[in-house]
């Protein structure tokens, strides 16, 4: 049966960026969640993703980073970002982690490509409803809902997939925190620069 990923695949609007970019609006959703204070945060959240996807019509970054519709921007970033992962299969993210394992990992990054390309035709998002099912299965047996025997594979296959989202989040955390220390750092700068901004001379 042939795989049929590549026909879901063509139903994704195309993107002249990468999508991964929109992750980073899960920095400005968590900025907003701070009330007033983090408008500024999430702001500069939304106009960098802009900027690094390129994206530099006056129009759309004034519109999309107006703090009245945030909330809006972001939700609907987030959820084309949702499409997106959802469609990756291990092999996808493995691709575009790569360096970072290898970095991170030195003389262990051959054992986690390894261990990892088990898994590279499968879906990300399969991955995580078989580990949320099986949880599901394990917290059963305290009301008697699941069996010794369901509760025996469910625990395999908890253990056969486990290092895949644990790994995966992990990057996408480290990716996520550069993106905030960028913003913060930007904020930081403009409130510096306003503080210090030299004076208009009195006529």
């Amino acid at each position: 049966m042939e795989n049929k990923q590549p026909t879901q695949r063509e139903k994704l609007p195309e993107l002249k960026y990468d999508w991964n970019l929109l992750g980073n609006a899960l920095v400005a959703a968590k900025y907003l969640q701070g009330g007033e204070k983090g408008v500024p945060f999430a702001k500069k959240s939304l106009e960098l993703i802009l900027s690094d996807a390129k994206i530099q019509d006056p129009w759309i970054v004034k519109t999309v980073t107006d703090p009245e519709v945030l909330n809006k921007t972001i939700d609907s970033q987030l959820e084309t970002y949702e499409q997106y992962k959802g469609e990756q299969t291990v092999g996808d993210l493995l691709n575009y982690y790569s360096n970072d394992i290898s970095k991170y990992l030195g003389n262990s990054a051959k054992v986690a490509h390894e261990e990892l390309e088990r898994f590279k035709k499968e879906k990300y998002s399969n991955i995580l409803k078989k580990i949320e099912k099986a949880n599901y299965i394990i917290k059963g047996k305290k009301y008697d809902r699941s069996s010794d025997k369901e509760v025996e594979a469910a625990e395999k296959t908890i253990e056969k997939y486990q290092k895949v989202p644990l790994t995966f989040s992990l990057l996408e955390g480290l990716y996520q925190g550069k993106f905030r220390t960028r913003v913060e750092e930007e904020v930081t700068k403009e409130g510096l620069r306003e503080l210090y901004k030299p004076k208009e001379s009195e006529e």
